[in-house]
């Protein structure tokens, strides 16, 4: 039996076709793996920072600061969680009024905390939940740069204009 011209051409081609397909299906990898560096490690580090900050903190102490540099209490109760993700948990009240906008308030709000080690600054970033601005003294906005500072298992948090401190909070390691 002989093939017909059509059969004949076809037939070689589709399985020339498929070969390539199937070649070209190949598993290789598409791109070169990333050349990365170990992640430092130690004290001054940014891992090493994110593990002294995680844990539950409580606050004990939240100071506003006049023009000449002189602190203000400010009642205030707050309780800070720090996860090993960079996530960071909120919940506190201010009970002076005048320090927040003429009547207590209630905070609570979730976030990231971006940690620079090399400014020893902490950015919140990603924040939800109840953050209403007038709720905070001016000077402790959410939008805030944190400056902080250890001292054992107290933790201190600043807001800065330039080398001028216009608010501090402090909070003690609870866990």
């Amino acid at each position: 039996m002989r093939r017909s011209g059509l059969n004949a051409v076809a037939v070689p081609l589709a399985c020339l076709l498929t070969a390539q397909i199937l070649v070209g299906c190949a598993a290789t990898p598409s791109r070169r793996p990333l050349k990365t560096t170990p992640v430092t490690s130690g004290e001054g580090t940014t891992e090493a920072i994110r593990k002294q900050l995680e844990g539950t903190w409580s606050l004990t102490s939240f100071s506003v600061f006049d023009a000449a540099g002189k602190p203000t209490a400010v009642e205030a109760s707050g309780r800070l969680a720090y996860d090993a993700y960079g996530n960071l948990d909120l919940s506190g009240k201010i009970n002076d009024p005048a320090a927040a906008g003429g009547s207590a308030a209630a905070l609570n709000f979730k976030g990231r905390a971006v940690v620079d080690v090399g400014g020893s600054r902490i950015v919140l970033a990603d924040v939800s939940g109840n953050v209403d601005p007038s709720a905070l003294p001016t000077n402790m906005g959410i939008d805030k740069v944190r400056y902080y500072s250890f001292e054992g298992d107290t933790l201190s948090l600043e807001t800065r204009d330039g080398t001028r401190v216009l608010a501090r909070t402090v909070w003690k390691r609870v866990r």
